[in-house]
């Protein structure tokens, strides 16, 4: 596991999974003593050595996926600490993850965890956090911003501009909206879960924005001409992600289609 460091955050990076494809990089941070995500359940033997002696005080999650909720199991049991997630999320959190064997080999299975509603404001002794409701790549997925530095954790909502695949609880509609409410905030340094730390992550953002709405006025052009999800699909996305092979469609361009058409 890599550590950076930006002010009195901790970058952590880790490859997650065996090999290629089914092998990801996954990033999460420990801002002042509070751990945003937690990472996948297959990085814990690494990752534990490290954590272990790290002074974490509290864990936010950002939704409830396998790959950021992974270590929270652990993280309470060794460091017993509260851990704060959605509130609709709570219930899922609390029972061990079943999911398909590709995302048991990337990321592993969750063991369930308690979790605390996420509060509207989280405070360190030198960051205070205000959590925003973000849905899109995932129906209860927060994100947190601290306006003094300039710092937007964003979970999985941003990871790339160009997105050509979405996962099948996605929705592209919710993540337009959710975009367009976070781009009011002040911010210029983007943290991913996936991708990393991005410094000029606002522009970013906004790029990421522009090319949804583009794909969704496409869609709803090809819509009024009579074309089907299916139709549209093949015209805007013509070559097929290897990740929808993998994943048996559970990622796929149709997903993306689907939610704007």
């Amino acid at each position: 596991m890599k550590i950076t460091q930006i002010d009195r955050c901790n970058v952590y990076t880790c490859i997650s999974g065996l090999m290629p494809p089914f092998q990801l990089v996954v990033y999460f941070y420990n801002a002042d003593g509070l751990l945003i995500d937690a990472g996948s359940a297959n990085i814990l033997k690494e990752a534990s050595l490290i954590l272990k002696n790290e002074t974490i005080k509290m864990v936010a999650l950002t939704h409830v996926h396998e790959d950021h909720t992974g270590m929270a199991h652990w993280l309470q049991k060794e460091k017993n600490i509260p851990i704060y997630i959605h509130k609709n999320s709570i219930n899922e959190a609390s029972q061990n993850s079943n999911i398909p064997l590709y995302r048991r080999v990337v990321w592993g299975n969750r063991r369930g965890f308690h979790a605390q509603p996420i509060p509207e404001v989280l405070q360190t002794d030198h960051y205070i956090f205000d959590v925003y409701d973000a849905p899109g790549h995932h129906p209860y997925h927060i994100v947190l911003h601290e306006k003094n530095m300039g710092w937007l954790f964003t979970g999985d909502l941003f990871v790339s501009i160009r997105q050509l695949v979405a996962f099948k609880d996605e929705n592209i509609t919710d993540t337009i909206v959710s975009l367009q409410k976070l781009l009011s905030l002040d911010f210029d340094m983007v943290f991913c879960g996936h991708s990393g730390v991005h410094k000029n992550g606002k522009e970013k953002m906004k790029k990421k924005l522009e090319y949804f709405m583009d794909i969704q006025s496409k869609v709803k052009a090809l819509k009024e001409k009579g074309f089907s999800i299916e139709e549209i699909d093949t015209k805007l996305f013509s070559k097929k992600n290897l990740w929808t092979i993998v994943s048996g469609g559970e990622w796929s361009s149709r997903n993306i289609v689907k939610t704007v058409y």
